[in-house]
């Protein structure tokens, strides 16, 4: 089971900015030099807030998979906002299934903030579908652990304050793949006027993980910010089959 975004969504608005903010350079090296011909794919879009970035540095068709009903609401009217409708498609499907409704070659892959949710399975599926489908010298920006997360036995805490509110997240130790936390909304005083327990399934994917999935894949693998991979595409052969 993975997080009830219905729930959540609005917490998402709250703190996301800030980790796309911290991506902004890598979306530009990765995608900028994407012509208006090319096709970007956004796996796991949320709300669009990495759609919208991608939509700022290249002229490229984006097409954004999304299986949440309330954050594809989110994500269509944010890039309505950006101006950016009439070359977005929005898809409701998730992985592994709805990646028979993509193109069969693209230019670029964003895969942000949602490896965790997967089994291994369908992890290495995914990634195996991404090698395979990128044009040469194309990439795909990966995120494969999340931004604030408990050490050991010590919950991490993530605070913002929204006019006279104050929004709190308590990311609790995690236990062989589940995720537990708890979103509180603060007033002034300090008082809990909203609390939201939270938890389903994510794990990181550790280096070694994507390494062995895309062996004998056409791809380089690099870390250019902690928890961040980039792959690109390095040859025009097609790739063996995974054993």
């Amino acid at each position: 089971m993975v997080s009830d975004y219905d729930k959540r969504a609005e917490f998402h608005e709250v703190f996301m900015p800030p980790v796309w903010d911290r991506l902004q350079t890598l979306v530009r090296n990765a995608f900028g030099s994407v012509g208006p011909d090319g096709v970007i794919v956004d796996i796991g879009a949320g709300s669009g807030l990495g759609a919208t970035k991608v939509a700022g540095v290249t002229d490229a068709e984006i097409i954004a998979l999304e299986p949440n009903m309330t954050m594809r609401a989110m994500l269509v009217a944010r890039l309505d906002t950006a101006g950016v409708l009439d070359r977005v498609t929005v898809l409701p499907g998730s992985v592994p299934d709805a990646l028979d409704d993509l193109p069969d070659r693209v230019h670029g892959v964003i895969a942000a903030h949602m490896l965790g949710h997967l089994d291994r399975r369908d992890r290495a599926g995914l990634l195996q579908w991404i090698a395979g489908s990128l044009v040469p010298g194309c990439s795909a920006l990966l995120t494969v652990s999340p931004e604030v997360a408990a050490a050991d036995d010590k919950p991490a805490i993530e605070e913002r304050t929204v006019g006279r509110l104050h929004y709190r997240v308590t990311h609790l130790p995690a236990d062989h793949g589940r995720y537990d936390g708890l979103f509180e909304v603060l007033d002034r005083e300090h008082r809990v006027v909203r609390s939201l327990p939270d938890s389903g399934s994510w794990q990181a994917v550790p280096s070694g993980e994507i390494s062995a999935a895309l062996d004998g894949y056409p791809v380089t693998i690099v870390e250019p910010l902690p928890g961040v991979v980039l792959l690109t595409s390095t040859a025009q052969t097609q790739p063996r089959s995974s054993s």
